[in-house]
């Protein structure tokens, strides 16, 4: 069945994007894999229409919340060469700088000497997996979760894919931002804390891949090493139906509620 919604969370309304209430975080602003599907999917635009081939790392830092209102994106290359581009976005709020980042293209090549002697593994379908149950200490009213469909293979490994579009155009590795986002959570609802009594922002989130991610699947099993002083690393491998992907890295302030 497919599960996907026309409008996306993001739509272009001439020079700004309009976030629509899917991309509500649960704490102030928008949620943080919304604000960085945006920022990098910008890039993935500006890297499809000039040819600067595959995206295999980008790192976003959130600088401040974002409103529930139009934001501008501005895509900048800041190199241009042969086989790689390095590329930069900033999402504004007005005059106000929400997040800054950065990310890598690169033209691929044909290496038929390092081609895969082992089998590769074989495809899993997530579908048949059951829904993540988040519903304890989950907020009452409208989220970038809703926008997700999450499932649970009960061994540490959680499944997604959008039930909407993050924007307008195909942006993998925008998609796959807005579940490795949510590596913090899929790793703290497991544990003794969940619902946690505290807030745990990520001020930045870096993802790294060694192809280009395929299908609407993204699998994350997320490990969290976190610290008395109140500051931590969540550390996630990342898949998608096909398997191994790579890693996101998310370093998280933990924030006494108020």
């Amino acid at each position: 069945m497919n599960i996907v919604a026309t409008e996306p969370i993001f739509s272009r309304e001439g020079d700004l994007w309009q976030p629509h209430i899917e991309a509500s975080g649960p704490f102030r602003g928008l949620h943080g894999g919304a604000v960085s599907g945006l920022s990098v999917g910008v890039m993935e635009e500006k890297a499809r229409a000039e040819g600067w081939g595959v995206p295999l790392t980008a790192s976003v830092f959130i600088l401040r919340p974002a409103p529930l209102e139009p934001l501008h994106a501005r895509v900048e290359p800041l190199r241009v060469g042969g086989r790689i581009a390095i590329v930069e976005s900033h999402i504004l709020a007005g005059d106000k700088l929400i997040a800054k980042a950065t990310a890598a293209f690169v033209k691929p090549i044909e290496v038929p000497e390092l081609a895969r002697v082992a089998a590769a593994p074989a495809p899993v379908d997530p579908s048949a997996l059951p829904a993540w149950q988040r519903t304890k200490g989950s907020p009452q009213r409208t989220t970038f979760f809703d926008a997700l469909d999450i499932r649970d293979d009960g061994k540490g490994t959680k499944w997604g894919r959008m039930k909407r579009p993050m924007l307008p155009f195909a942006a993998p590795l925008a998609n796959l931002f807005a579940f490795a986002d949510n590596g913090t959570p899929y790793w703290l609802s497991g544990t003794e804390f969940w619902p946690p009594s505290w807030g745990f922002p990520n001020i930045d989130i870096t993802v790294h891949v060694s192809r280009a991610p395929e299908g609407p699947w993204v699998g994350v099993t997320p490990q969290s090493d976190w610290r008395a002083d109140g500051m931590g690393l969540t550390d996630s491998r990342l898949f998608d139906a096909q398997g191994p992907l790579g890693h996101a890295n998310q370093t998280v302030v933990i924030t006494p509620i108020s």
